[in-house]
């Protein structure tokens, strides 16, 4: 049987490595483009839009694959994705990857920073305008979705996870939280390949994606990305990887403590709840493993 994947989110929560992983798969199939959010209507970043395009994206399907699949990062923010998902393919599987709602925000501005979704020189500086922002007021120029600069909001993954419980059987969703992917990605990769019903191929090379960078010219910058949506809509599928000429390592601010602490009280119920979530991962993921009682299977 045909298995429908989809990685819900969140952003910056190793969505990206999980599926370039998944793609190298023999028995896996994925969306050649990354991220189409076809599903969220109610978000203005839908790179595909039209039914028969979305369709074409997995021409490629064959007997071989028993998984298909593809990766929305916001998906699981999205208030429309899930439902229409469901309407659509109500045997689906989600994989939903969170991590900590603090430090997801303080990698979404960045992330943020690097596409030209947000102009503000610090994150600090970002957080305080989200009010402001959420009634149309200091959006930057090259901002497509405003929604993503709600970065409370978005990185609420304690509420998210609860809404994505009340719409989907828990037997149909895989939380992986980032944390247990770094601490030891083989495991949760094959964790994954089980929910899916695929075979084991044996990967035993595990790079990460997606790490912490900034762009070189934010002229090139722009260039590249109106190089991309017009490739999307010229339907070719895969990049030339031009992007990675114009990009460079970008650590993260420190940020002073007393904003630390704003932050922290600011999530504390997320992250309580988002904790709650996790554990009950746990205590899955050990009842169905075979060697559980003898084998530490999560932190």
């Amino acid at each position: 049987m045909l298995s429908r994947l989809f990685i819900l989110g969140a952003p910056k929560c190793g969505t990206t490595s999980l599926a370039r992983w998944l793609e190298q798969h023999p028995q896996v199939f994925m969306s050649p483009i990354k991220e189409p959010h076809y599903y969220s209507a109610d978000l203005a970043n839908r790179t595909i839009q039209s039914e028969d395009r979305y369709a074409r994206l997995f021409d490629g399907v064959t007997e071989a694959h028993r998984a298909v699949g593809e990766a929305s990062t916001w998906y699981l923010f999205s208030q429309e994705a899930v439902a229409n998902i469901e309407r659509e393919h109500p045997e689906a599987r989600y994989v939903v990857m969170t991590r900590d709602p603090l430090a997801m925000a303080h990698s979404l501005y960045h992330h943020n920073r690097r596409v030209l979704h947000e102009d503000q020189p610090t994150f600090e500086a970002a957080w305080r305008l989200q009010e402001q922002r959420a009634a149309g007021r200091h959006l930057p120029r090259d901002c497509t979705e405003p929604a993503f600069l709600q970065y409370l909001a978005a990185c609420s993954l304690g509420s998210l996870l609860q809404r994505l419980y009340e719409q989907v059987p828990a037997e149909r969703v895989l939380h992986v939280p980032l944390e247990w992917m770094q601490e030891d990605p083989a495991r949760e990769y094959r964790r994954v390949l089980s929910h899916l019903g695929v075979d084991d191929d044996g990967r035993e090379d595990f790079p990460p994606a997606n790490e912490a960078r900034g762009h070189r010219s934010r002229m090139l910058q722009k260039a590249l990305r109106l190089g991309g949506r017009m490739r999307v809509a010229l339907g070719v599928n895969k990049g030339f990887g031009l992007g990675r000429l114009n990009e460079r390592g970008q650590a993260k601010e420190t940020l002073s403590p007393e904003f630390r602490a704003e932050l922290e009280a600011a999530f504390a119920d997320e992250r309580a709840q988002r904790e709650q979530f996790v554990a009950e991962a746990a205590d899955g993921a050990a009842n169905s493993h075979p060697n559980a009682a003898d084998e530490k299977v999560h932190p």
